[in-house]
């Protein structure tokens, strides 16, 4: 006969002041962060198989003290590197592939990684004030900086 998953079986450490959920929780909270990777698949073959009533388990995912620990879990979880890694492997094979979504978020996380460059500018002329052939040789040493080409001098 299932059980009403109750309140009951929470202890309090006498120590540390901190509480503990009763086992039967704590096997339902493993089974909800286990993900798509969960067997049963269901939350209705789980409340079966562990001899608990469905309605119990709505009750469990809503009492507060069991959400904190829940929420606290899976920000654990979700930040892990791995869990990570694989997402970002999966955005890059479907930014590959021609996702243009992907390919968005997946170069909007790589440039956090990228270096940046500053460029300053240490010329006190204005470009207004220069001669077209001067503002032509400034052009052509600036795209030859880019091409790693030498440009013969323009005398």
């Amino acid at each position: 006969m299932a059980q009403n998953g109750g309140g009951r079986g929470w202890v309090t450490d006498d120590e540390s002041g901190v509480q503990t959920m009763p086992d039967r929780w704590r096997l339902l909270l493993e089974w909800v962060l286990a993900g798509p990777e969960r067997t049963p698949a269901t939350q209705k073959a789980w409340a079966a198989e562990n001899d608990m009533h469905e309605d119990s388990i709505r009750r469990i995912k809503r009492d507060v003290r069991f959400v904190r620990e829940w929420d606290r879990r899976a920000a654990e979880l979700n930040v892990h590197p791995e869990r990570t890694q694989t997402v970002i492997d999966a955005l890059y094979g479907a930014a590959a592939g021609g996702d243009v979504k992907a390919a968005s978020l997946y170069l909007q996380y790589v440039e956090k990684f990228t270096p940046k460059r500053r460029v300053i500018v240490d010329d006190e002329r204005d470009a207004a004030g220069l001669s077209d052939a001067e503002l032509a040789d400034e052009l052509e040493s600036l795209v030859a900086e880019f091409r790693d080409v030498s440009v013969p001098d323009g005398d």
